[in-house]
């Protein structure tokens, strides 16, 4: 079998190394599956129109495909599926992630997909393959999706793998990776060299708004993290890495297992890790900064008790408070992810978080506020269906046409006086944000033309 991955161009400024993907690569390369090819349409920003000739000129039996469930992921998979369906000889298309795994029957009807692989996508993939080779029955596939002529199966689930030991490392060998390890991210400095790492799958926590692949959390050992830093120190020369789980601050006892883990390995490294404001304290922080860490990514969501509370999210405003001054306190940067919109959200709420964003603001990054959307498999989603603020995946997707603007409200605000509220919230977040970098930036011109610091080289180099 030879199998394409695609990493689709998500146009950004810096497209993120595809590591779900390439977890699902290496798994089949362990398990004897080698015939595995890379596409990179998100180095090289290639058209549709260079893929359809690419997929005709060299025969591939099997295309796999992972995506979240953004409206620009969305927009982009299907122009790509469609490329895919004008090649000669097209092969069997297989989507995976977190936007086709809550609707897999949309998502093979609007893309014309052979397969879905819901959650985890090893051990689906891995069988899915193998079925095909041996040409056996894909109703025995757990973890699939499929197209039966007219109809649309959908399988019973796989089990998550409980043994993150026994994933091989992500297959990075085929990829170009100069230009993920070169990539500048959360106030890194230019010469930094970074890679993403997971050190856990799933989170123990269960938000309104949250859609995940697989129920509960699961650790890989500290010892097959600290063989895979390594290995990334060795290979690719890296000093900054990016945390990307989603939950690394799960405790207490496993930071400190974590951070002594790099420590004792004499592992210098900065890194960025995810954060929860209702269990950090000041050992936990101590134990972070000491081991590398420099930002903190928190989940603060909305700075109001009934509204935290009705997302349950399962922390406090005091704890929001308590949490960021400490962080403050240690040195360690704050990444404030603060959405507005959901369950018992009103104007006072907005006014009150945004009057959190610019008290404790370090300015690492600018965080505006945005609208909660109700994402397919949340559960915040199902509320919508069954309050009829939406009608069902299409529905959604028709609505969800930007990450800023409402996809179902609900709040007793109109939507105009939504969008105004939410305009004039961004705007003096944005001007505080830039009035900053202003005085910050004149203060090194004047500190270097007026009290003699020579350590600044410019305006090109701010």
């Amino acid at each position: 079998m030879k199998i394409l991955f695609i990493m689709y161009d998500n146009e950004g400024a810096q497209n993120p190394i595809p590591m779900g993907t390439c977890y699902v690569a290496g798994y089949l390369l362990k398990n004897g599956i080698e015939d595995i090819h890379y596409y990179s349409q998100d180095i090289y920003h290639y058209p549709e129109e260079h893929l359809t000739e690419y997929i005709s000129q060299n025969k591939f039996d099997v295309i796999g495909l992972g995506f979240t469930a953004g409206y620009f992921q969305y927009g982009k998979v299907k122009n790509i599926c469609k490329a895919i369906s004008e090649a000669k000889n097209k092969p069997f298309l297989v989507l995976g992630g977190h936007g086709p795994t809550p609707l897999p029957e949309f998502f093979m009807k609007v893309m014309g997909a052979d397969a879905v692989v819901m959650g985890e996508g090893e051990r689906p993939f891995l069988n899915l393959i193998k079925a095909l080779e041996n040409k056996t029955p894909l109703c025995d596939v757990k973890g699939i999706a499929f197209r039966d002529g007219e109809k649309y199966i959908v399988n019973e689930r796989e089990l998550a793998i409980k043994d993150l030991d026994s994933i091989p490392n992500p297959y990075y060998a085929p990829l170009p990776i100069e230009y993920y390890v070169n990539a500048k991210v959360f106030q890194m400095k230019p010469t930094d060299r970074m890679i993403n790492m997971i050190t856990s799958r799933g989170c123990n926590y269960h938000c309104n708004f949250c859609q995940r692949l697989e129920k509960s959390i699961r650790f890989r050992s500290v010892e097959n993290i600290i063989d895979e830093l390594k290995k990334y120190i060795t290979d690719y020369r890296i000093n900054f890495v990016v945390f990307w789980d989603e939950l690394f601050m799960f405790s207490e006892k496993r930071v400190a297992e974590l951070t002594e883990g790099i420590l004792k390995a004499n592992i210098k490294i900065n890194y960025w890790c995810t954060g929860r404001l209702n269990i950090v304290n000041q050992r936990i922080l101590r134990m972070l900064k000491e081991s590398g860490c420099a930002y903190i990514d928190y989940g603060i969501e909305q700075f109001d008790n009934v509204a935290l509370q009705k997302m349950n999210k399962k922390q406090t405003e005091e704890q929001i408070v308590r949490g960021i001054e400490l962080t403050k306190k240690e040195g360690i940067l704050v990444g404030f992810n603060i959405i507005f919109g959901n369950l018992g959200d009103n104007r006072d709420t907005l006014k009150k978080s945004v009057d959190l964003l610019k008290k404790y603001n370090d300015y690492g990054q600018l965080r505006v506020i945005r609208p909660v959307t109700p994402y397919p498999g949340s559960p915040l989603y199902d509320y919508a269906i069954e309050k009829g603020l939406l009608t069902g995946p299409e529905d959604f997707y028709n609505k969800h046409k930007n990450v800023e603007i409402l996809t179902a409200n609900f709040t007793d605000i109109p939507d105009d006086e939504f969008h105004k509220l939410m305009f004039e919230a961004n705007r003096n977040i944005i001007k505080d944000y830039y009035n900053h970098l202003i005085d910050e930036t004149t203060n090194k011109f004047y500190d270097s033309y007026f009290k003699g610091d020579v350590s600044f080289r410019g305006g090109r180099h701010i």
